[in-house]
């Protein structure tokens, strides 16, 4: 099986570079940094709360869609030939509390932001989403009830035999999925697997606007799931324990001439589904250390001299962490930007000419003409 090839911006590694990089999250964005900067021949030292780098990669998204062999012969690659250093089951504290995000459990080490200021010359922050979004609905915390963080998490993570991570029990119980994207789809997956007596998809739109697709909603129908199209989620019912689901539901219209589908006006009805199990597969939320200190929402708006500088100096900001949740690709993507503006300032930094650097380079030009590479 090929490798992921993490450093694929060069064929060997280059002479090495005074000082070193710090990168905080071993995701998407923060794999493509460290080997975008070990390409290049800084010392580079990637730090993650998982046993494993991958992040979400690894731990979210099943090995049917991404094997997981692959991304440890990348890893493996860049340890064995670039020399980058990987502090796994180490957090990096915190503005968060410990323990209020998925995967925090397999920590064994916890290092302060001020200490890695301090150790290394400039740091990239791709510490990803790993906190789930709630429904805001009555019953949510009944126990039954999981994010699809909190469902899919452990299946992957349960042959690193924490003692905390278990894997839901499902089997004989019918299950909801409240959300169609492919987090959703991923459950259903799973439910099934684990022997679900049923499970039920449950989406705001229709499938046809579901965002993983028409055909991820008929395989998951071929595999024994059904789907309700135009529900809201009102209530989960039971008393110590999920008992239901109150949902409304609309009617939906016949195709129009352009094949959008819409809601019967006033078909809506209240119902309830019989429910043991509940997961709100609907989107997660990133939690990036220290980020008003940081001034994260000023570096969104691109309000800084520095493409994706923090309101510190010499620290970055990529991936998940800058953006909110998003797809590999243009995690990938904000990691290879952030690692470029990094090195030009450290390049800069060097000479004393920081006011050199132009925030307006080829990159950022993309950016604002719309047109981002792959």
């Amino acid at each position: 099986m090929d490798a992921m090839n993490f450093n694929f911006a060069c064929a060997e590694p280059a002479p090495p570079k005074p000082g070193s990089v710090g990168i905080i999250g071993a995701g998407p964005s923060g794999l493509a940094a460290a080997g975008y900067l070990s390409c290049l021949g800084y010392q580079v030292e990637v730090y993650d709360k998982l046993p494993k780098p991958g992040g979400l990669m690894l731990f979210g998204i099943p090995g049917h869609r991404i094997p997981a062999e692959r991304i440890a012969l990348g890893v493996r690659d860049m340890e064995r030939k670039y020399g980058v250093i990987f502090h796994t089951q180490t957090k990096i504290c915190c503005s968060a509390p410990l323990h209020d995000e998925e995967g925090d459990h397999f920590c064994k080490e916890m290092l302060g932001f001020g200490e890695l200021i301090k150790k290394h010359e400039a740091i990239i922050i791709c510490s990803g989403s790993w906190k789930s979004r709630k429904m805001g609905i009555p019953g949510e915390d009944l126990p039954g009830v999981y994010s699809g963080l909190e469902f899919l998490f452990p299946i992957r993570a349960a042959r690193y035999q924490s003692p905390s991570v278990k894997i839901p029990d499902v089997a004989g119980k019918n299950v909801v999925v409240v959300g169609a994207g492919h987090s959703a789809v991923d459950v259903v997956h799973g439910a099934i697997r684990l022997g679900a007596a049923s499970v039920t998809m449950c989406y705001r739109r229709t499938a046809r606007e579901a965002p993983c697709g028409v055909f991820e909603i008929e395989r998951a129908g071929e595999l024994g799931a059904a789907f309700r199209h135009l529900v809201t989620p009102l209530r989960i019912l039971g008393a110590g324990k999920v008992e239901g689901i109150e949902i409304r539901q609309g009617e939906l219209a016949e195709a129009g001439e352009r094949g959008a589908c819409a809601m019967v006006p006033g078909s809506e009805k209240v119902a309830a589904l019989p429910a043991d199990v509940v997961v709100a597969a609907i989107g997660e939320i990133a939690t990036p250390p220290f980020a008003k200190e940081l001034g994260l929402e000023d570096v969104r708006k691109g309000e800084v001299h520095w493409l994706h500088m923090t309101a510190i100096e010499n620290v970055f900001v990529a991936g998940d962490a800058l953006t909110g949740p998003s797809k590999i690709g243009k995690a990938v993507y904000s990691g290879l930007r952030a690692a470029r503006s990094l090195a030009n300032w450290l390049d800069l930094k060097a000479l004393n000419r920081q006011d050199a650097y132009a925030y307006d380079d080829l990159i950022a030009i993309d950016d604002h003409k719309g047109g981002a590479r792959p």
